[in-house]
């Protein structure tokens, strides 16, 4: 059954009144709940009180007459449809109704039935085609509102302000208290830092905080849009932020990439409630994009940013000479500071001027066929080509070189190290090969003799000879054994060190030497203490060498110290994974400057040695990868230590 429709009829006189109600009354269709009122004061009580779908309204009233009677029920009930009834027809009178937003004006005398019931039902339709379109009029506004701070907050500013702008434009155009925007701090995101919060009326302080028992959490782990419209307190007890701004309801968006990767959040929150309406939906997606355009945009500029520098500090600190020029003509176009120290330039003179101009290029054909490679190939590679500094002094390069666009022109990056002395040094390691190989057969030359010689003075110790002869043999027979040590030591030091490596557990290693190195006659009357580790170390090393080099360290330190004196050896481990062999002696300190010079060939503290002893242990530890250190002072002795790298 349908409701009847509530109808306020505003007329003093109860004749016309009674009239009008009993034409309406015989109305089939539709039915009406009628509420009478004789003046504009009780009309308005009522208004403020029921909600009517339409009224009739006289304009002559004991306390109103005229229009303002129309002006004020329309004050007092806006949006409800309003028929004006009149004793006589007065079209100035309906005009002026109507402008004032009277539905329709009606004579009394005129009236019948149908054409009323008519009447009414056009105003309530026509009320309600009006409200709407003033809904849509409105919704229209706020659209337009809601663009313009949109554009406002988003395409003004960049960098730092735009953040600031958005979350306040965001703020206005939602009608909310707080508004912020954060990009994340790790990922998958844990943490997060604000770039900006909007507080009601004023910006708050950025800050980090943590995901973790927040209804930001709830954004990142979600799909799209999540809302809390109200309680979210009550949601989030550990979040105690919320009961500091009052909050009662929040809405969050995830800001992604163009790839989709999460970059950070946008939320709002009110201290009313705040539903998850199209609209709001709507604007909160239009600001998160644009939030995320801008992050990336930012983070693209913060890469580009950081690649220049990496490349200003690389061309500017880099030790080779690096020359950007553009390929057709070869005119510089920016210069290092080691090119400039190479050539003899200065940074105006190269700027702007051609390799050509420069006569740097010694082969000016030479430039000519690289030019040609390079553009078959797109770069050169390891040229060794002539160059010709300021001065005139000719000097041999090695040129690497590929084609850059710079501003749509191709431009050549070119590489170029002067390696004159490197050819000098190889071609002195060459002579110094051939050296060695010559010294290496000068031994075999001499070796062969000399075991004949020796086998020979060893033969005459079955003659009985006088004593002056024996003298003279035993000083041949020691002075043959010495020279032929020597030629043993330099043979050993002048061949390649090819290690057999293997795993060896060091404390075990030297655990089982103790016992040779006791017994050498050099151990004498001398105590040898030995210090490992408490758990096991573990490298690769070649055994036999490496006893070569104990042996040596060990028979050195006996023969530093006088009888009782004691020789320590000791190992530990270092950072790095690096492990270390200690021997340590007392006696008189090693001369601070003979010291840097112990490990190079035929340098010696003793009157009997050759000097090859430390020059070889060296070689050995360092085709171990390790490194040798001597430390010597009159508090502790010398030290020798051997450096490896632990397994």
């Amino acid at each position: 059954m349908t409701a009847p429709l509530a109808l306020l009829l505003l007329e003093d006189n109860e004749a016309d009144a009674c009239f009008i109600m009993e034409m309406l009354q015989k109305a089939d269709d539709p039915l009406w709940q009628i509420t009478c009122a004789q003046r504009l004061s009780t009309a308005l009580k009522l208004l403020s009180q029921t909600q009517f779908d339409v009224a009739l309204l006289d304009l002559s009233l004991p306390d109103s007459q005229g229009l303002d009677t129309l002006v004020r029920v329309r004050e007092a009930a806006p949006n409800l449809p309003i028929i004006v009834l009149t004793g006589m027809e007065d079209r100035q009178v309906s005009l002026q109704a109507l402008s004032q937003g009277a539905q329709d004006c009606l004579v009394k005398g005129e009236i019948t039935a149908g054409i009323l019931t008519r009447v009414i039902r056009y105003a309530i339709e026509r009320g309600r085609i009006l409200q709407q379109l003033q809904a849509e009029v409105a919704e229209r506004q706020r659209s337009e509102q809601t663009l313009r701070l949109i554009v406002e907050g988003t395409a003004s500013v960049t960098g730092e302000e735009f953040f600031r702008s958005l979350v306040r434009s965001l703020s206005t155009a939602l009608n909310v208290r707080y508004a912020l925007v954060s990009g994340c701090i790790d990922a998958p995101p844990t943490r997060v830092c604000t770039y900006a919060f909007w507080q009601g009326n004023e910006f708050g302080e950025n800050t980090e905080y943590d995901l973790y028992g927040t209804p930001c959490e709830q954004v990142f782990s979600g799909q799209g849009c999540q809302y809390f419209p109200e309680g979210v307190q009550a949601l989030f007890p550990l979040e105690k932020e919320l009961v500091e701004m009052e909050a009662e309801s929040y809405a969050g968006i995830p800001l992604l990439s163009s790839g989709g990767d999460l970059l950070g959040h946008l939320a709002v929150l009110d201290d009313k409630v705040f539903g998850d309406e199209p609209r709001h939906t709507a604007i909160l997606e239009i600001f998160a994009a644009r939030a995320a355009a801008e992050i990336e945009r930012q983070q693209a500029e913060e890469a580009l940013r950081i690649s220049q520098e990496k490349f200003s500090k690389a061309f500017s600190s880099s030790p080779s000479a690096i020359t950007i020029s553009t390929l057709k003509e070869g005119r510089y176009i920016e210069v290092n500071e080691s090119c400039l120290q190479m050539l003899g330039y200065s940074h105006a003179e190269m700027l702007g001027s051609s390799a050509v101009e420069l006569k740097i290029w010694v082969d000016p054909e030479a430039r000519e066929a690289m030019k040609r490679s390079i553009q078959e190939d797109g770069r050169v590679a390891n040229l060794e080509i002539e160059f010709r500094k300021k001065s005139g002094e000719v000097f041999l390069g090695l040129m690497s070189a590929e084609v850059i666009q710079l501003e749509d022109e191709p431009c050549l990056l070119a590489v170029t190290t002067d390696i004159t002395l490197l050819k000098e040094a190889t071609k002195a390691l060459e002579r110094l090969a051939e050296i060695g190989e010559l010294a290496s057969m000068i031994v075999h030359e001499i070796r062969n003799p000399l075991t004949t010689l020796l086998l020979g003075l060893n033969a005459f110790k079955r003659l009985e000879l006088p004593a002056q002869y024996q003298t003279y043999r035993s000083l041949a027979l020691d002075e043959g054994e010495r020279l032929q040590r020597l030629l043993n030591q330099i043979l050993l030091y002048a061949k390649p060190q090819n290690l057999a490596q293997s795993k060896l557990e060091l404390n075990h290693f030297v655990t089982e030497m103790l016992g040779t190195l006791r017994e050498m006659p050099a151990a004498a009357g001398k105590h040898l203490r030995f210090t490992g580790t408490p758990s096991p170390i573990q490298i690769l090393a070649d055994p036999d060498k490496l006893k070569q080099v104990v042996i040596n360290l060990v028979t050195n330190a006996f023969e530093a110290v006088e009888e009782a004196d004691e020789i320590n050896i000791s190992l530990h481990t270092e950072e790095a994974h690096r492990v270390c062999l200690q021997v340590q002696n007392g006696g008189a300190p090693i001369p601070a400057d003979v010291l840097p010079k112990l490990t190079k060939p035929f340098v010696t503290t003793k009157s009997s040695g050759t000097g090859l002893g430390l020059a070889i242990v060296k070689r050995i530890v360092e085709a171990h990868g390790g490194e040798l250190r001597i430390e010597s002072s009159a508090a502790v002795g010398t030290t020798v230590t051997v450096q490896l790298p632990a397994r």
